[in-house]
């Protein structure tokens, strides 16, 4: 069945990304089609004639972009490994002198036995999330939604029998607002639930970015390890640590340098996932025969593109995000010493500009992943997007999203609780250490949130992409997956009947 026959004039030429003929094997193009408009129903497709000046994303021609940012990065990855070795290795074998009280001694090797363990049980936990993930998505999404009520109304009783009024009544104002925003999207969750069925056929179909990611994972987990035996070097160095005896405290400057380091090579890589699903994930879209196998072409050329001609694009959107989220580390210490009103609002203050940054980075880098634009010309676009498509259009991976955060999040407990098990089992790794077992969950808890956030990411990033492509293309969705494009068209209607058009 020819498509021509159906769609009226204004779908008139082939998607510049790849060449299409009308037909059902291939794929017309909705020339700026419009989601605030009937999309495509069972007999023809209703779009309006007017449909402004916002035009579909254009493949741009292979070069690096970005350039300097890429070196940049490459730069702090070679320092962080040179001082790791040459101050870090000295540290860790250093002597120490036993007859001092061990109370005043501090072992290094046993953070890092702490953090080799964190990070081999953050990789195992995720991977099977995953699994679940993909077999149950509908269920997670309620259970999540769910969830979340729940422990409003929990942590609102438990203020109460503390006596603790104020936190009883938060607590209950937040359960009721929980509970009336369930009720109102609880119609949506079929939609999410097709985006996210969606997402993972497409996953499956190139299993190989999961071989991607785990790579990734591996590498963060490598880059970790590395950084830990620099910040162990500087800490003995800034610290005058002398036979595991610190008399001193680490220069904040010094800690605000490292954990940018940290916090911009582990957006890198979650970014480059990004970049690399978004890819392939599009190549699904708009031409299945290239990506429909474990290691598929389009595995291979979207990981290529991440590494190599976006890779700066990757590296300058990561350092935006590092450095606000340092900049909250450091005022996060600051209000454990001295806690104040004024900090309180600069936490705030960032935490609101890190979530605006982190929102527009995902969608900025589904342009990079997609056509290979600049990171500013693919923030433009989604400017572009946001105007003329509306809000609404998008937003609705909000329940996903909700669930991926959850599971990172119990995740990074179960990691955590596994790090209490090792501090109470292996004692004698830690000496020198006050407040252990705090200090043993946050140390495993953190690295298993970073391990989990990168696998989970294949997800999140699939879905941002079948979003982002459905608000494109619909029509060569409706030609190359037509099952799935009629379950998506359907619970679009249901769980959005205005904007649909109905």
């Amino acid at each position: 069945i020819c498509f021509d026959e159906l769609l009226p004039e204004n779908i008139k030429k082939a998607n510049t990304r790849h060449q299409h003929t009308s037909c059902v094997t291939m794929s017309p193009t909705i020339e700026n089609p419009d989601l605030t408009a009937t999309l495509i129903n069972d007999v023809d497709v209703e779009i309006p004639e007017d449909l402004g000046s916002w035009t579909t994303g254009e493949k741009q021609p292979n070069h690096f972009r970005d350039v300097m940012w890429g070196v940049l990065f490459y730069g702090q990855v070679v320092v962080i490994a040179a001082m790791g070795f040459a101050w870090g290795l000295p540290a860790l074998n250093e002597h120490i002198d036993y007859n001092v009280d061990e109370d005043d001694v501090t072992n290094f090797k046993g953070i890092m036995y702490l953090c080799l363990i964190a990070g081999g049980c953050g990789i195992a936990v995720s991977a099977v999330s995953l699994t679940l993930m993909t077999m149950f998505p509908t269920f997670l999404i309620q259970f999540a939604l769910i969830f979340s009520v729940a422990m409003s109304l929990v942590s609102g009783i438990g203020a109460a029998v503390m006596g603790n009024v104020a936190g009883a009544v938060i607590g209950i104002i937040f359960f009721f607002i929980g509970a009336c925003y369930a009720c109102l999207v609880w119609r949506r969750i079929p939609f999410a639930a097709t985006n996210l069925e969606t997402a993972l056929t497409a996953v499956k179909k190139n299993w190989g970015l999961n071989l991607v990611a785990y790579f990734l994972v591996l590498l963060a987990f490598a880059y970790s390890m590395i950084w830990a035996l620099t910040f162990i070097g500087v800490y003995y160095r800034s610290a005058d640590c002398d036979e595991g005896i610190c008399t001193g405290t680490v220069n904040a400057g010094y800690v605000f340098l490292l954990f940018l380091a940290f916090f911009w090579s582990q957006q890198v890589i979650q970014n480059t996932t990004h970049v690399t699903v978004a890819g392939t994930v599009g190549t699904w879209w708009f031409d299945p025969l290239e990506a429909s196998s474990c290691c598929s072409k389009g595995v291979g050329d979207s990981f290529f593109r991440a590494t190599t001609f976006s890779f700066g694009s990757i590296c300058l959107g990561s350092l935006l995000v590092a450095i606000i989220h340092s900049l909250r580390v450091l005022v996060q210490q600051a209000r454990t010493e001295q806690d104040g009103i004024l900090l309180c609002c600069v936490e705030c203050l960032l935490g609101c500009i890190e979530s605006i940054v982190e929102y527009f980075n995902k969608w900025a880098y589904i342009y990079v992943g997609l056509y290979g634009y600049s990171y500013c010309e693919a923030g433009k676009n989604v400017m572009t997007l946001f105007e003329e498509r509306g809000w609404t259009t998008i937003i609705t991976d909000d329940l996903i999203y909700n669930t991926l955060s959850l599971m990172s999040l119990v995740l990074g407990i179960l990691t955590g609780a596994l790090g209490l098990l090792v501090a109470d089992v292996a004692k004698d790794w830690f000496t020198g250490i006050k407040d252990l077992g705090a200090f043993a969950f946050f140390i495993s808890f953190f690295v298993g949130l970073v391990m989990s956030s990168i696998l989970l990411g294949v997800i999140g990033s699939s879905v941002d992409t079948v979003i982002v492509c459905f608000a494109e293309a619909p029509a060569e969705f409706q030609a190359n997956h037509p099952e799935l494009s009629e379950k998506m068209r359907r619970t679009w209607r249901e769980a959005y009947p205005v904007a649909s058009g109905l």
